[in-house]
């Protein structure tokens, strides 16, 4: 339990919470009550219906999904969740120096341009220099689904945060577990994990690097997420919507008796296929000149894949797909 330092409400916070969101006066503020105020949102653009519908109609669209789950699907509930996350502007300067992986052709074979007997490897001195800004995306939250905490959060429409406009659906607005110093900090190093595949691109052996980052404006975004339940037949399937852009951040559907039964049959016509190539391979149907030894090594990749498709084909287990 907290209480609001600016319009003296109590109210409810969870274990880990450090920036507080007031669900009365929609200010944020530090668990020592000093306001924060770079704080912004991103406006719902699709209500609870709409969002149902646009997910209804992705999940028809995908592979193997029934016919008719669209007009049998029956929603049981759809909450709208407010996810905190920091985004950060962070200038990053890296220049390197290191070793990149370089080659030598010899005795180029007359039959076949372009192959060689011999290729001799050697490393080779090289430096450069990156200069980048990277948009650092940081979930406020530690338990947040991974699907969730990566979707595409389009902060060029951001706004000051309303609770007003999260309480016009109903929404649960949570709290951060991360201060600004934390979150800062965070996305520098971020920032230099990417820095460092860049230079990787153009080197096998980092030798030395200089990094100079400067992490700019940082500001906690609201994003309203609709996490949705639904019914078909006998089972239940969840779902994630942006409320923003109507994005299917995730969702578990439905595999139809259909591409399960397709899925089984055709897992055995590779299996034998598959089972056929080796034979053949092995001189077991004595014609094993016919074939070089590349038929076993295609047969048992047939084999692997018809086994998956079998798995896939008998296995009752719900399909988990992201956009």
């Amino acid at each position: 339990m907290a209480r609001c330092a600016f319009c003296d409400a109590d109210f409810q916070t969870g274990p880990g919470d450090i920036l507080l969101v007031c669900p009365y006066c929609g200010t944020a503020q530090t668990t020592d009550g000093v306001k924060f105020t770079d704080h912004y949102m991103i406006r719902v653009h699709f209500d609870q219906h709409e969002s149902q519908t646009t997910l209804l109609d992705w999940v028809s669209k995908q592979l193997g999904a029934p016919e008719d789950l669209p007009a049998k699907a029956r929603f049981l509930q759809a909450e709208q969740i407010w996810y905190p996350f920091w985004i950060s502007s962070v200038d990053a300067d890296t220049t390197y120096s290191g070793l990149g992986r370089d080659a030598h052709f010899h005795n180029e074979w007359p039959q076949r341009r372009g192959a060689y007997k011999r290729i001799e490897y050697f490393w080779k001195p090289e430096s450069g220099q990156f200069v980048r800004r990277h948009e650092i995306n940081v979930a406020a939250v530690k338990d947040i689904d991974s699907d969730i905490r990566g979707h595409p959060i389009p902060t060029r429409a951001k706004e000051y945060f309303s609770h007003a406009h999260a309480e016009e659906f109903d929404g649960k607005v949570l709290h951060s577990n991360m201060t600004l110093e934390q979150a800062k900090s965070l996305a520098e190093k971020i920032a230099k994990d990417k820095q460092t595949q860049l230079v990787l691109q153009e080197v096998d052996k980092i030798e030395s690097r200089e990094d100079k980052l400067e992490v700019g404006e940082t500001f906690l975004i609201h994003v309203p997420v609709w996490e949705l339940e639904y019914r078909y037949g006998n089972r239940k399937y969840k779902a994630s919507v942006s409320a923003p852009t109507g994005y299917v951040i995730e969702s578990k559907y439905p595999r139809s008796m259909a591409f399960r039964a397709a899925g089984i049959g055709v897992g055995l016509i590779m299996l034998l296929i598959g089972a056929g190539l080796i034979a053949l391979a092995l001189d077991l149907l004595s014609l094993g000149a016919i074939l070089p030894g590349g038929g076993l090594i295609s047969g048992g990749l047939l084999i692997i894949l018809s086994l998956i498709l079998m798995y896939k084909g008998a296995s009752r287990k719900e399909a988990k797909e992201g956009m």
